[in-house]
């Protein structure tokens, strides 16, 4: 039998999961889109290419296979993969996957939270997860970091109730989701941090004794690490592509050391990221307010590692969380927790410090408009995010992207000229090469043609030279030409 306060959290997360499901067969054109549409080529090239979950393609790859190596594991892809051989390729499959995994994590959230914060202070933080902004829209994005958050935050659980309880069920899931967690996002290796201090808490130094404990760290770890290997391997294929290194050279030495001395970096991720955008400012003041309520308090130092472990993967890999919002989403689960028990503790607080007369009542006043400014400027950037203007400028790519698919035959290659991302080539349903828009010149087109190109097709008109474009429709065959793209048979 459920409890009262576990049925208010599953109704949460249910009217959380109603309201994601508004526009699931929106195209996934919206911030982040290169990013989704990545994610999608490669769900899409498993269903097409055979389902080989250890060699992922994408579409830009030319006249090769579209091998990428150095990426993570692709089981999120693959999943929804899984799904289009059930009910076919459908983009809303890929939402429908990040919207469960979301559910997962923000399920997880409210049990971690009433552990170590309370009852009240959990179902506050599942209000705010489940509805913040950010999350709710990177939770409907065909990309893979609400499996990340879900793998993540279990892990955190399930470890934590290993520790106090044990039991080999507890320890089978915390590695499972550990193992997935680390191979779905290699950054999530960080969170090791808070799991070595319940470590430290329960065994001491003698931590290293505990035969279990390198069970679990030469599995997950081991698992990732030979992963991590062959996908490097990958980029060694004829005709493969490499994504970025996996070097701590080259994150640690050639950019983090660098922004890090920069005003700019912190500017940009802890003002304009973390707190305008992940905590909506007033939930910032309360994530504030929330880690100061427990500076002091012991039952709350695993929460305390858990945000000081994302703040270290802030600066290990300083360089890719400045150039992609959804870098520092992670962020918004710790604080959830801290910001449940700083709205449920506060008014608590005021009568054991004893706060009396006009400084109790300006508190208090506050606290209230912190609270219901949470809501609505939530609400304010949800529906903002998701009004059918915020997507008409992108919505080209996928009509041009139709007509090529309805027009050309099944292996012709085509050029998408847009900001050097695979979303025309994803909409096309072609494999080819990916050009960006600024440099965009005639030589580089006939260069590709003479690879075996047989398609151009932009919706960058005003970027790319005018010449280029009068170039194209007097030498070759206009199939479609529109204020908005154009579309040439080469």
């Amino acid at each position: 039998m459920l409890n009262r306060n576990t049925i208010y959290a599953i109704l949460i997360i249910f009217v959380g999961l109603l309201a994601r499901l508004v526009n699931i067969t929106q195209p996934i054109l919206e911030i982040a889109g290169w990013r989704q549409c990545y994610t999608a080529s490669i769900a899409r090239n498993f269903y097409y290419n055979g389902m080989s979950i250890f060699y992922p393609q994408v579409s830009y790859g030319g006249n090769t296979a579209g091998y990428i190596g150095g990426a993570e594991f692709n089981l999120y892809p693959f999943t929804v993969a899984l799904l289009y051989k059930l009910f076919g390729v459908h983009e809303s499959l890929g939402r429908l996957v990040s919207i469960i995994a979301f559910c997962g994590s923000a399920f997880f959230l409210y049990k971690l939270t009433r552990k170590y914060a309370g009852t009240t202070s959990g179902l506050i933080a599942l209000l705010f997860y489940t509805f913040n902004p950010y999350i709710f829209f990177y939770s409907r994005a065909f990309q893979p970091e609400s499996a990340m958050l879900f793998f993540s935050v279990a892990m955190l659980y399930f470890f934590s109730e290993w520790i106090d309880r044990e039991g080999w069920w507890r320890f089978t899931l915390m590695t499972l989701c550990a193992t997935l967690a680390f191979l779905t996002k290699l950054p999530t290796i960080c969170l090791g941090l808070p799991l070595l201090y319940l470590c430290l808490q329960k065994y001491k130094l003698y931590f290293l004794t505990q035969w279990k404990l390198w069970f679990f760290a030469t599995i997950s770890i081991l698992l990732t690490f030979l992963w991590y290997n062959h996908s490097n391997y990958i980029k060694t294929i004829d005709g493969s592509i490499s994504n970025n290194t996996l070097s701590f050279r080259y994150y640690v030495f050639e950019y983090s050391i660098y922004l890090a001395l920069k005003l700019s970096f912190y500017k940009k991720v802890f003002f304009s990221e973390v707190f305008e955008k992940d905590l909506i400012y007033a939930g910032g003041v309360l994530f504030i307010i929330g880690i100061i309520f427990t500076l002091k308090k012991k039952e709350f130092r695993y929460i305390h590692y858990w945000l000081l472990a994302i703040l270290i993967y802030f600066f290990l890999a300083a360089k890719e969380v400045v150039w992609h919002t959804y870098y520092t989403i992670p962020i918004i689960v710790p604080a959830s927790v801290f910001i449940g028990y700083a709205i449920s503790n506060s008014l608590k607080l005021l009568t054991a410090y004893k706060v009396t007369g006009i400084k109790k009542i300006i508190l208090q006043a506050f606290f209230i408009v912190m609270v219901v400014l949470l809501p609505l400027i939530s609400y304010h950037k949800i529906t903002g995010r998701y009004k059918a203007k915020r997507l008409e400028k992108d919505y080209p790519v996928q009509i041009a992207g139709k007509i090529v698919d309805e027009t050309a035959r099944e292996n012709d290659l085509v050029i998408g000229c847009i900001w050097g991302g695979p979303e025309l080539l994803y909409y096309c349903n072609r494999r080819g090469w990916t050009m960006d828009s600024n440099i965009c010149s005639v030589e580089r087109i006939e260069s590709l043609r003479r690879e075996g190109a047989d398609y151009f097709v932009t919706t960058k008109l005003d970027v790319i030279d005018s010449s280029v474009i009068d170039y194209l429709k007097k030498n070759y065959e206009t199939i479609r030409s529109t204020n908005e793209y154009i579309i040439v048979k080469l």
